[in-house]
């Protein structure tokens, strides 16, 4: 007779590690990344609204625009310059950023009742929108 492979139960979290899990961020979306100009490289293509600048990272100016009459948010999207070529970040250091931008900042929209549209970034002093948010 052959053994029988068993596999390991599935993980399941305890109650205090649901209880203490962080909320999800809200469903964004990809949109209009194509229209943002980049090098073959993956970096962006242009001059990028920078606010703050070190030897260890480069912080770019982004805004949360809303519904309604809210007026937009600026938030600053936080890239090591190890995720940059020639202090122009790359592709994925810039959606990593902007995420983490959204984790930090959608507590203080939530608690104002104000509905994110979209995270845009200025490149050549034009706005591309980053990211969409559902709903």
């Amino acid at each position: 007779m052959s053994p029988t492979l068993q596999h390991p139960p599935a993980h399941e979290p305890h109650h205090a590690e649901a209880w203490n899990a962080p909320p999800p961020l809200p469903a964004p979306a990809a949109l209009a990344i194509d229209a943002i100009p980049f090098g073959p490289d993956a970096t962006v293509a242009g001059e990028l609204d920078i606010a703050f600048s070190t030897h260890k990272s480069i912080v770019l100016r982004a805004q949360v625009d809303f519904a309604g009459d809210t007026p937009p948010m600026e938030v600053s999207l936080v890239i090591p310059r190890v995720h940059c070529r020639d202090d122009q970040p790359l592709l994925s250091a810039l959606k990593d950023a902007a995420l983490a931008a959204i984790d930090r900042n959608t507590h203080s929209w939530e608690s104002t009742g104000a509905t994110p549209r979209r995270l845009s970034i200025q490149v050549n002093q034009r706005w591309y929108a980053l990211y969409g948010f559902a709903g």
